[in-house]
């Protein structure tokens, strides 16, 4: 008898630690989510996870390319993690369903080495459904026109 309420014990401390991680990441802010998929680009064994935060229809936009879907952002991700070696927050805030991040990309670029950009990501339902990122693309241009070759 003492063994078997020993283990419904252990059963109920276990599904309650499950439930409590299952809700504690549905309740994530927005800007926590962002913050999670930026942090995707800082280490590469975390990537995955932050592509799975996008929407299938995500819609990107840089000041040299627009994108209307998930894979084409991936296809280009894959590009610059050639050359991208770390995201840097300065600074978030969040207003409704949108969440702005102001932030230095770094690359391994001579001359490029660090970027101050900032992004507005739109969210519905804890996925990322589009972003805008802006930031001084001159240099940039001959990357980007590389990468087409």
């Amino acid at each position: 008898m003492k063994a078997t309420k020993f283990l419904g014990f252990i059963a109920l401390v276990l599904i309650s630690g499950s439930i409590y991680s299952q809700s504690n990441q549905s309740s994530m802010t927005n800007t926590a989510i962002v913050r999670k998929f930026l942090d995707g680009f800082n280490h590469p064994e975390k990537i995955q996870t932050s592509l799975a935060l996008l929407a299938d229809d995500y819609h990107f936009k840089n000041p040299l390319v627009e994108l209307k879907s998930k894979a084409e952002f991936i296809v280009l991700a894959q590009g610059i993690s050639q050359v991208l070696t770390g995201v840097e927050i300065l600074h978030t805030a969040e207003n409704g369903e949108w969440v702005a991040v102001n932030y230095v990309f770094k690359s391994s670029l001579p001359g490029l080495e660090r970027n101050i950009a900032t992004e507005w990501f739109r969210l519905e339902g804890g996925i990322i459904r589009e972003s805008h990122l802006i930031y001084d693309a001159s240099e940039w241009r001959k990357v980007y026109a590389a990468m087409e070759k």
